[in-house]
């Protein structure tokens, strides 16, 4: 991450931490918010029940009007403004260069960077049984350790980069499946020679690339199967979700 972003959000963080404190040790500020809040939730459960009339349209405004008062009074919120202003008009040929390509790189030490491998071990057979596997949120997970014989893998993750590697195993013929739930960070998945792919991809923004193929997302969704997936015998079905992050698929 480039210096001046660092400091920019140094900065940005002691203010807004100093914003929160002001408004939780002032019960004027923290009873108007709550208020409001609920008459929001109120406001939208009536709108649920088909109750759009005028009480509904007004304890949506006053309950606005609540929360948005002791939040705009707030002479932290107003210096958060000015600072990041500040900083963009000082900074603008360096703010100007920042873009999604490189969104990546601002949090490249943040926890969720550290790189997530997914190997797939062997271990002597056992019988068929339930199993609960945990997940950690962040960073770092182990999925496919211990396993002789292929089974699906399915799992869901916060943020945080992800590589499967299918070189170690042997899938069976017909079909089998990989589903990720992610909010943030890369996945790439190495498939064996000889497999037919089926990939179902949607992501808010992100960029996916598969059989020397590549795609740019911006919310939206794609299909789409490889070459030779009608004359494969093995088939993996890949299906994943994301917010922001990129996906590959290649070959070994």
């Amino acid at each position: 991450m480039p210096f001046f972003w660092r400091i920019f959000l140094i900065v940005e963080a002691i203010i807004f931490g100093t914003f929160i404190w002001q408004i939780i040790t002032y019960p004027p500020y923290l009873v108007y918010i709550i208020i409001g809040i609920l008459g929001l939730v109120w406001a939208n459960k009536r709108r649920m029940a088909n109750k759009r009339g005028f009480w509904t349209t007004f304890l949506t405004m006053m309950s606005s009007v609540a929360v948005a008062v002791p939040l705009l009074i707030n002479f932290s919120l107003w210096l958060m403004l000015i600072v990041a202003v500040v900083f963009m008009a000082i900074n603008h040929s360096h703010a100007s260069h920042f873009n999604n390509r490189n969104l990546n790189n601002l949090f490249e030490n943040a926890p969720w960077r550290k790189k997530n491998f997914i190997p797939i071990n062997t271990t002597a057979p056992k019988p068929k049984q339930a199993t609960v596997t945990r997940h950690n949120w962040f960073g770092h997970q182990t999925i496919g350790t211990n396993i002789f014989e292929w089974d699906d893998i399915n799992f869901a993750v916060l943020a945080g980069d992800t590589i499967i590697d299918l070189g170690s195993t042997i899938l069976p013929k017909d079909d089998n499946h990989i589903v990720i739930r992610k909010g943030f960070g890369k996945t790439r998945i190495l498939v064996p020679v000889g497999t037919g792919i089926y990939l179902d991809h949607s992501a808010m923004l992100g960029a996916v690339t598969i059989d020397e193929q590549q795609y740019h997302l911006k919310n939206e969704s794609l299909q789409l199967y490889s070459t030779n997936y009608d004359e494969e015998s093995r088939h993996l079905k890949i299906i994943t979700n994301v917010v922001i992050g990129d996906l590959e698929v290649i070959l070994v």
